[in-house]
């Protein structure tokens, strides 16, 4: 037998050996795959999952179920899936269950660095300081921050619940700014819109999607909004940021975001799959289209960006826990 020959023989018989493992990769998703939702439906949460879910299932050539999971601000759903290896599920994963939980909960049944896999970012959501009208005459926050200045804790913001990402982003406020803005939690972003709007409270810090028809329709009035610049929905509300010098807010930015992540049994193949598709969807226009109706902003990004988002986030809400004293309820 010639070498050449032999070369021949080996690489065919190479690429016989390769071929299984090549179809077994190319043959990924072989069944349906499921998205969970550690939330309820109905929420902004549960919008974003399922828009997300049919533009990939087109994509897949597969169904793409919504798991709604909610629970303990999205630990249990984020716990059950990291004990459940599969590579057919995707975690919508937000600030929540990998940033804030963590910060608060001390025995988290996981762990988000190594249970899970980063997939890409899905959206950032802002959040938008409301008020009362007749509490905070002329929606003017930097005279608001100024009056809490003078008389600590006697102005005050209400939130979804202690620990929610609308509370830490009021009390990432009052550090930066060294201000005691009361905070005033509730069961929930509603109750709280209803006690800003009854009176009861002077101010609210929610998320854009939930406060924007409110504030449209004259109910309160708009502070400011905690994304890096101004919104195109409320193109005369100034942002956090623009308060400047005077109250250390230089740059602030503070937004809820959501995102994928696999199971850590996931391969890199599998992994790869996933962002491509997601990318995909989140460059479809009419994709596009619904996030940015329902006040989110659609990014994407490589699983390596996201990973990197992730930690830092994690990083930034431990130390403002751990600094105000925040406790769960």
């Amino acid at each position: 037998m010639t070498s050449t020959t032999r070369r021949t023989t080996i690489t065919a018989a190479a690429g016989l050996l390769a071929a299984p493992a090549l179809r077994a990769q190319a043959a990924w998703p072989n069944k349906d795959l499921r998205l969970v939702c550690p939330f309820p439906p109905g929420g902004t949460t549960d919008v974003v999952a399922r828009l997300v879910a049919a533009a990939m299932r087109e994509r897949f050539g597969r169904n793409v179920v919504v798991e709604n999971q909610p629970g303990a601000g999205s630990t249990l759903a984020a716990g059950r899936f990291a004990r459940e290896a599969d590579d057919h599920a995707l975690f919508l994963s937000q600030i929540a269950s990998h940033a804030i939980g963590p910060a608060l909960f001390r025995n988290l049944a996981y762990d988000p660095e190594t249970d899970f896999r980063a997939v890409t970012l899905v959206v950032t959501v802002p959040n938008v300081w409301v008020a009362n009208p007749r509490r905070v005459p002329g929606g003017d926050l930097r005279a608001f921050l100024r009056d809490a200045k003078a008389k600590p804790g006697e102005r005050n913001f209400a939130s979804a619940g202690n620990g929610t990402s609308t509370h830490l982003t009021g009390e990432l406020i009052n550090q930066l700014a060294g201000v005691r803005v009361q905070h005033v939690p509730y069961r929930g972003a509603g109750p709280a819109m209803t006690a800003v709007i009854g009176g009861e409270v002077d101010s609210l810090i929610d998320n854009l999607p939930t406060a924007l028809p409110q504030i449209q329709n004259g109910n309160v009035v708009a502070l400011a909004v905690t994304s890096r610049e101004r919104l195109p929905d409320l193109p005369n509300v100034p942002a956090v940021s623009e308060l400047g010098a005077e109250f250390n807010l230089v740059g602030f930015e503070a937004e809820a975001w959501f995102g994928l992540h696999a199971h850590k049994s996931a391969s890199d193949a599998v992994v790869a799959r996933m962002a491509e598709v997601a990318q995909a969807a989140l460059n479809d226009p009419a994709v596009r289209q619904q996030l940015a109706a329902r006040g989110t902003t659609p990014r994407g990004g490589p699983p390596a960006d996201y990973a990197a988002l992730v930690a830092s986030e994690r990083k930034r809400w431990f130390d403002v826990v751990r600094q105000g004293n925040v406790q769960a309820d």
